[in-house]
């Protein structure tokens, strides 16, 4: 019997010490207090994921606006408008300098934009709605002048008499202006991957409206007669397309956040080119004035990097958040006018050459300030 009854003993404290092992061998969940441990810094975890994200407010209405405050820096290829030589008509060209907007990176300027937006979270497996709007106004120009023994060789200018040497310009100016219009509507859907990192994948559409006005103005002597010359163009474009991307948050802590943004879109539209040169004192026949008007598919890429900061109102019923970004916008393939002239033997001495596209990619890039209500 005392030999039965400490075998019972032995068997229930064996269970009781399983029990144990086992409860503290369980894995914890996220919500559990952490348990003591014997060294300063425990491992991190445990770790969820693929789990939609929650802004965390008492009786939302599911919708979000917000505004932005864009500088961006617009550059294009293509516009190049004359070539500086300091030797004048004397041969050969060992002085040339191009002259264009893209002398520095600088000579670029810094344009002014808005971005608006509204959006939804749909109570359908936590998906979201929203729609942006993004206008930017862009203004650059650039003045030249040349020695008085120097030429300035223009780009754009029709051809004069084969041989002749009577053409002299001895200063240029450009001005290149357009108009950024586009609206964005998604499809997204953001979820953790972990705690602190939320992934957006997101699809829909984009419609856009650049509208560009390149002008020229030449000073000096075009054909033996004293007077000016004025090249003035418009590169209109209008597309229609899909456009898809990954936004991504990487939290910090106490609101503080990282985010990385990455999109493409792939739009068919079409481009209304015009182009006119008015000579002074000179016939009509000299100059030119042109349409040429096609279809293309026109693609898109953009990146965005930045940080961000939230805080909630009115016992957590709204949040209220401020991001600072840098942006960078490529659009291929967008100035498309005509160059029907080019150089022969000597600096002075046009020829006509065939059809060539002063084709050029348009690029954005600068800064943006958003504030954004979630309600």
């Amino acid at each position: 019997m005392n030999w039965s009854n400490s075998l019972n003993r032995f068997l229930v404290g064996a269970a009781t010490a399983l029990v144990a092992t086992s409860a503290y061998a369980l894995p914890k969940g996220p919500c559990e207090k952490p348990v003591d441990v014997c060294c300063d810094e425990p491992r991190p975890g445990p770790f969820a994921f693929a789990y939609p994200k929650d802004v965390n407010l008492e009786c939302p209405a599911d919708f979000y606006v917000h505004a932005a405050f864009l500088v961006l820096q617009a550059k294009e290829d293509g516009l190049d408008f004359g070539v500086r030589d300091s030797d004048g008509t004397n041969l050969p060209l060992n002085h040339g300098e191009i002259l264009g907007f893209s002398h520095d990176s600088t000579d670029w300027d810094y344009n002014p934009g808005v971005r608006v937006g509204l959006g939804f979270y749909l109570h359908h497996d936590a998906w979201t709605l929203d729609f942006d709007w993004t206008w930017l106004n862009i203004t650059n120009r650039q003045d030249f002048g040349t020695s008085s023994t120097g030429i300035i060789l223009p780009i754009w200018m029709p051809p004069t008499t084969e041989g002749s040497t009577s053409s002299t310009w001895k200063s240029i100016s450009a001005v290149w202006d357009a108009h950024y219009n586009t609206i964005d509507a998604r499809l997204g859907k953001p979820y953790h991957i972990s705690r602190y990192v939320v992934f957006k994948p997101h699809f829909g559409f984009r419609a856009a409206w650049i509208d560009q006005y390149f002008s020229v103005h030449h000073a000096g002597t075009y054909n033996g007669t004293t007077g000016g010359a004025v090249h003035d163009g418009d590169n209109d474009f209008w597309g229609f397309g899909a456009r898809t991307g990954l936004d991504t948050e990487w939290i910090v802590g106490k609101g503080w956040q990282l985010f990385g943004n990455v999109a493409g879109s792939m739009l068919f539209g079409k481009f209304e080119v015009d182009q006119h040169i008015a000579l002074a004192g000179q016939s009509d026949n000299l100059g030119y004035d042109i349409d040429y008007d096609h279809y293309q598919n026109v693609p898109n890429f953009e990146i965005e990097l930045g940080i961000a900061w939230h805080k909630y109102f009115s016992k957590n019923k709204y949040r209220v958040g401020v991001a600072a970004a840098y942006e960078f916008h490529e659009w291929f393939d967008q100035f498309n006018m005509k160059r029907f002239f080019g150089y022969t033997h000597t600096a002075a001495d046009y020829q006509w050459q065939p059809e060539t596209s002063a084709r050029g990619n348009l690029t954005l890039n600068g800064f943006s300030i958003k504030l954004q209500l979630d309600i």
